[in-house]
C-alpha cells in the first residue's frame, strides 16, 4: 500500500493560536505522499499571517466565507486529488511524525475503504485515550482516513446550521466490511469546540439509536448519566 496518496485537509476560523501546532503536525510526517490543504473561514485574527510561514509546504489555501465546518470540509474534499482523505482540523495534531507511514506501510484488502483508529484526548492538560468501534458508530473525523471516492457513491457532507453531525451521517452510510481498524492511534485532540457541545451530543446519540448502534434504553440511560455528571461534578471522577 506504500505510496498511496493522501490528501490532509485542516479546517480553520481564526485559530491563529492553534494553527501552527496542526500544519506542523501534517508537514513533518515522515510519508511522502501528502497533499496539504488548507481550508479557512476568512480569519481576521492572523491565522492566515501564521499559514504564509508554511506556503511551500502547503498545496492548496483557500481562505473565503464559508457557511461552517462541513461547508468547509465539503470545499476541501471537492478541490483534493489524493485516493485516501484525512481531516486534521486546527487544534487537531497526528499522534506522532510516524503515523501516515506506519499505517500505509501495511497491506489491506480491496474491499477496505475506511481505515480508522483510537485516540487521545488532551484534557486539562491531562491526556486521556478514548476507544473507537464503528459498529458502535463511535468514529472520530481525525482518527480516520477513508478512500476520497466514498463521497461519490454517498455523498459529501449535509450542511445545515441545525446539523452538526454531519460526519457522522456520512459514516453510518459506510459497509460494515470496508472499515478496518489500526491498531495504532492516530490523532490527539484536544477537548472541546462545537463537536463536544451538550446538544451536539444529544445529535450524536440519536443517530446512534436511529442506525440500531445503540437501543433507545441505553440512549436514555447514557443522557442521564451525562446529565447528571454536569450537576454533580464529582460524578465523573
Amino acid at each position: 500500500m506504500q505510496n498511496k496518496k493522501i490528501t490532509i485537509v485542516t479546517v480553520c476560523y481564526n485559530a491563529a493560536s492553534e494553527i501552527e501546532k496542526t500544519i506542523q503536525s501534517v508537514v513533518n510526517q515522515t510519508y511522502p505522499e501528502i497533499e496539504y490543504i488548507i481550508v479557512d473561514g476568512q480569519s481576521t485574527d492572523g491565522t492566515m499571517d501564521i499559514v504564509s510561514k508554511y506556503r511551500d509546504k502547503i498545496a492548496i489555501v483557500v481562505s473565503e466565507p464559508d457557511r461552517g465546518i462541513y461547508d468547509a470540509m465539503n470545499k476541501g474534499i471537492k478541490i483534493a486529488t489524493g485516493e485516501w482523505i484525512n481531516f486534521m482540523n486546527a487544534g487537531d495534531v497526528f499522534c506522532d511524525n510516524n503515523v501516515l507511514e506506519c499505517i500505509f506501510s501495511q497491506e489491506y484488502g480491496e474491499n477496505i475503504s475506511f481505515i480508522y483508529s483510537d485516540n487521545w484526548y488532551v484534557n486539562n492538560g491531562k491526556k486521556e485515550y478514548a476507544k473507537h468501534d464503528h459498529k458502535k458508530l463511535s468514529i472520530l473525523h481525525q482518527s480516520c482516513i477513508y478512500k476520497r471516492s466514498l463521497h461519490n457513491i454517498h455523498g459529501i457532507y449535509i450542511v445545515t446550521p441545525k446539523i452538526i453531525v454531519s460526519d457522522l451521517l456520512f459514516f453510518a452510510s459506510i459497509p460494515q466490511e470496508e472499515f478496518y481498524k489500526v491498531d495504532i492511534p492516530i490523532s490527539c485532540n484536544t477537548i472541546g469546540g462545537v463537536s463536544s457541545a451538550k446538544w451536539c451530543i444529544e445529535q450524536a446519540l440519536c443517530v446512534k439509536v436511529v442506525y440500531r448502534k445503540m437501543s433507545f434504553g441505553n440512549m436514555l440511560l447514557h443522557y442521564i448519566s451525562a446529565n447528571l455528571k454536569r450537576i454533580f461534578p464529582f460524578l465523573r471522577k
